[in-house]
């Protein structure tokens, strides 16, 4: 399926990965595994995916992160302390101990941190990679590999008590995660390049199919066999090349069926398109903010484990965290909390 058009369908899925990690922190639920198997690494493959190789400067790329990734997180840092001060000025134990496992980041964080380590591993990990690219491709592959290997080791030597803890994880920032997350950076680059040509060759109907049995056998397996989901943020990748190979298998699913068929659908749908393109905008602060919501959420009785509050708390979070987004876009805020250019009321963009 050929097109000279912006692939809607990729910025849904962007918008749809969002989703996931919002649902991901609603709470547990059966059959969770299924879910925690693929989404970040999802989230990391398609922000490879859009990291064109050889296509910045060091410098550039440094710089870039720097204003969409890092301002974002230092700004919403502040709003989450001014949040803190407010809930725990009773408690100063309590509140310094947040602010200072907040701030610090890595294994203990605050919960009102929850998600800042994405954005950071990201901008960390790009940039790395950028640097990487002075070298032979296979340098930048043994870094990402050695990382997930090097983590898996550690896992081990602390679940034999020779370590305590996990020292990717327990570096301040989670900085030793970014090693590990280059590989997925790196899978997207190559679905990019060397799979996608060959979707855009299929039918919209043979593409959607395939990728929905690329998402639906993996996880079959990983149902009937209990493979072990990936749990990035603690240096857990589940088990040696399977639960990896799995999630990117999925992945490339997902990317076949709204590269495709909901791309097409997007493009005869002119108001779904339109919004998909500012939702997609919205990726720093849904991700930085939507865990202030769930935890408001949890604070005024909808904390139950049952699937009813679950659905209430990720519906309403969704709804909220991607509305404030779309809000403060068009504010001047946008380059400050979304790190985006301010996107007026009047200009309706379907760019990401």
């Amino acid at each position: 399926m050929k097109t000279t058009h912006r692939n809607l369908g990729i910025d849904a899925l962007r918008v749809f990965s969002i989703a996931m990690v919002i649902l991901g922190h609603a709470g547990t639920f059966d059959g969770s595994t299924l879910l925690s198997i693929w989404r970040m690494p999802l989230f990391f493959i398609l922000s490879g995916f859009f990291l064109v190789p050889y296509g910045r400067s060091l410098r550039f790329e440094a710089a870039r992160r720097w204003e969409t990734l890092v301002i974002p997180y230092l700004a919403w840092s502040m709003i989450i302390t001014l949040v803190v001060l407010v809930v725990k000025w009773s408690d100063p134990a309590e509140l310094l101990h947040h602010l200072h496992t907040g701030w610090r980041g890595g294994t203990g964080r605050s919960i009102f941190w929850m998600s800042s380590w994405f954005l950071l591993t990201l901008a960390i990990s790009a940039v790395m990679l950028r640097y990487f690219e002075r070298f032979p491709r296979w340098v930048a592959w043994a870094v990402g590999i050695g990382g997930i290997v090097a983590s898996r080791v550690f896992v081990y030597l602390d679940r034999a008590d020779v370590l305590d803890g996990h020292p990717f994880a327990e570096l301040p920032l989670r900085l030793g995660i970014s090693l590990p997350v280059i590989f997925y950076l790196l899978i997207g680059q190559e679905i990019r390049t060397r799979i996608m040509p060959i979707v855009t060759e299929l039918s919209a109907t043979r593409a959607t199919s395939i990728g929905v049995v690329l998402i639906v056998a993996p996880l079959i397996l990983v149902a009937h066999f209990n493979i072990p989901a990936q749990y990035i943020h603690a240096g857990l990748f589940g088990w040696p090349v399977i639960t990896p190979a799995i999630s990117i298998i999925v992945t490339i699913g997902f990317l076949m069926v709204f590269a495709t068929g909901v791309n097409r659908a997007l493009h005869r749908w002119v108001l779904a398109a339109r919004l998909i393109g500012r939702l997609a905008r919205t990726g720093s602060t849904v991700v930085l903010g939507h865990g202030l919501i769930l935890l408001y959420m949890y604070n005024v009785g909808f904390n139950g484990s049952s699937l009813t509050d679950l659905a209430i708390r990720f519906s309403v979070t969704l709804v909220l965290a991607f509305a404030i987004g779309v809000l403060v876009n068009m504010t001047p805020a946008a380059r400050l909390f979304s790190g985006v250019p301010r996107e007026r009321p009047a200009r309706i963009a379907t760019a990401a």
